[in-house]
């Protein structure tokens, strides 16, 4: 930033999903001039109707699609929603006029004394602040998790600033991060994803990921995945003092899976943290989000006994490897988190025996040959949305197939296509955009297809 944070008082918030209505009501209640903009007449017109809006009106401004431009050059910084991306021609517009561009995340901040843990990743980003969360709170440390998750940080620090904050961060949040600095930096890992969006380019997505550590010292600690190639690649390159998990490898230092048991080495001991069944959620990749919720909470100075009464408690997020229910001898699960390619592979890789796998939606400009080695076990793959014609070239003459107009058709042709044993696994592999609001709602429409059967 071009001076410090404390000496900008107008501020332009662009985009008016919850990060920005939340930025905007931190930046009213500490007195200074905000002006809120959405290129959406949707979104800008329930603004008023907003929680904030009737607390801070009076600080608050709404621009006119007229006067949008003209407001933003006469502020000193500029907030902008994760969602509205740095092309967008008022965003240029203020970098060619040399006015800051921040995110949420960045003007939360400056608003806090609390430690913060950041965890970053393509996949298990969720799952895992969920987990370390659950862990310091059994600690009977004051913890919030917050940002990507779902609860911004501006409306949290709005109400107070927790001991420590638990931070999902996604690589467009981190794309306007500035001097924002982590104490305790994970990265799960970094497979293409959102490639449409960084111009078709993994280096630059996983650039952004690496932002993560952009302010790293020997006193931040960097959680990696040691089979990750990005995540290992960068605590060779970092000042930050590294404690690498492995789901696959036996660590000198750090936490793995061995026998049966996540284990911890640490500081020449090793313990036995507990068994694999006594963590429920199924799959290698909840395996490594737990893998790396414990080495956060080893660097942290947390006891066993939290860990192990948080993992045990613990149970999965909704729309993650989610079982709805069990039809005939054939399991149904939603796993509509899986966005990208990999969380598909890794959702593949989780079931046991059989599966009929729906996938489609709007493509990442993932690479879906990533599916072809995994694809033994399934019975046919359910194709929906707009990716379905992408899909089918590159999965032709791997795995049967067929096209589904929708999800309760996909759900009818699964159930047609199961045998008992079997599993119809929603594992999408691709955006939701096309057809549904988020991946959300696809879960809650898939399970309630489900629910009718």
């Amino acid at each position: 930033m071009n001076k410090p944070f404390a000496q900008y008082r107008r501020f332009f918030v662009l985009g008016m999903a919850r990060s920005g209505i939340a930025a905007s009501g931190l930046l009213a209640k500490d007195g200074r001039t905000v002006t809120v903009y959405d290129d959406d007449p949707l979104a800008l017109g329930k603004f008023p109707a907003t929680d904030i809006a009737r607390q801070f009106g009076d600080r608050i401004a709404i621009a006119s699609p007229e006067g949008v431009m003209e407001v933003m050059a006469s502020s000193d910084c500029v907030v902008l929603s994760p969602g509205v991306p740095l092309e967008n021609r008022v965003v240029q517009a203020a970098l060619t006029r040399g006015i800051p561009v921040i995110g949420e995340i960045e003007a939360a901040y400056h608003f806090t004394r609390a430690r913060i843990v950041g965890v970053t990743g393509t996949n298990g980003k969720s799952t895992t602040v969920g987990v370390i969360g659950d862990i310091l709170k059994a600690a009977g440390i004051d913890t919030v998790v917050a940002g990507n998750i779902g609860t911004p940080v501006c409306d949290v620090l709005r109400e107070r600033d927790p001991h420590t904050l638990v931070l999902e961060l996604s690589s467009f949040q981190l794309d306007t991060t500035d001097e924002f600095k982590v104490d305790v930096a994970v990265l799960l890992n970094v497979t293409p994803d959102h490639l449409d969006r960084y111009h078709h380019s993994f280096d630059e997505y996983a650039a952004s990921k690496a932002r993560i550590l952009r302010h790293a010292s020997d006193a931040t600690r960097y959680v990696y995945n040691r089979e990750d190639a990005a995540a290992n690649a960068l605590a060779d390159q970092t000042p930050a003092r590294g404690i690498p998990f492995s789901s696959a490898r036996v660590l000198d230092e750090g936490v793995y899976f061995d026998d049966e048991f996540i284990v911890r080495s640490w500081k020449g001991q090793r313990d036995q943290v507990l068994t694999r069944r006594e963590f429920t959620p199924v799959g290698v990749h909840n395996l490594e989000n737990a893998l790396a919720a414990v080495a956060v909470a080893t660097v942290l100075d947390v006891s066993l006994d939290a860990m192990r009464t948080a993992l045990r408690a613990y149970r999965p997020l909704p729309h993650r490897m989610e079982l709805v229910r069990v039809v005939g001898g054939v399991a149904y699960v939603n796993d509509s988190k899986a966005t990208n390619v990999d969380a598909t592979v890794k959702s593949l890789i989780s079931i046991e025996g059989h599966s009929v796998l729906i996938l489609g939606g709007r493509d990442k400009e993932g690479d879906f040959a990533m599916l072809l080695p995994h694809l033994r076990d399934v019975r046919r793959a359910v194709l929906i949305g707009e990716a379905s014609p992408v899909i089918r070239r590159a999965l032709a003459g791997h795995v049967e197939m067929a096209d589904a107009r929708d999800m309760a058709d996909a759900v009818r042709i699964g159930r047609e296509s199961a045998h008992p044993g079997d599993t119809v696994l929603l594992a999408p592999a691709c955006a939701s955009f096309d057809m549904f609001k988020n991946y959300q709602e696809r879960g809650e429409v898939f399970r309630a297809c489900v629910n009718r059967l």
